[in-house]
């Protein structure tokens, strides 16, 4: 953990919690839904707690969680929101933290693969926090 980056800042106990609160905190990830002035409703950020910013530098109990995380987060996406597909990007290019983003995407949605994922995202707040809640 350092005190430079952003995202281990949000992993100290003393942290406040973001937007919408912990979805998911537990020893080795914490979950939460995006600001809505940057992201789509039920959009979901699972950020690491330790500070490493490669898939190939997850400890062994990292790598054996995460899958199984995404699996869950993954069919509750599809029950609260309606998705036909919840899409995983992990770049990690402007926090050099690990994280990966969840967005559902709708089947209704008219944009599809990487031109629904570069499509401007936006919510309202009321909105975003009751679909996190779903």
């Amino acid at each position: 953990m350092t005190d430079r980056c952003a995202y281990c800042v949000l992993a100290r106990d003393d942290a406040a919690e973001p937007f919408g609160g912990w979805i998911h905190p537990d020893e080795h990830w914490l979950v939460a839904p995006g600001e809505p002035a940057t992201t789509m409703p039920g959009a979901l950020r699972i950020t690491s707690r330790r500070h490493y910013v490669d898939f190939a530098d997850m400890a062994a109990a990292e790598a054996a969680t995460f899958g199984p995380l995404l699996s869950a987060l993954d069919r509750a996406l599809r029950a609260t929101t309606d998705a036909e597909r919840v899409h995983l990007v992990s770049t990690r290019d402007r926090v050099p933290h690990f994280h990966a983003w969840l967005y559902p995407r709708p089947a209704t949605h008219p944009l599809r693969g990487t031109e629904f994922l570069n499509a401007r995202q936006h919510g309202t707040p009321d909105i975003v926090e009751s679909t996190a809640r779903g």
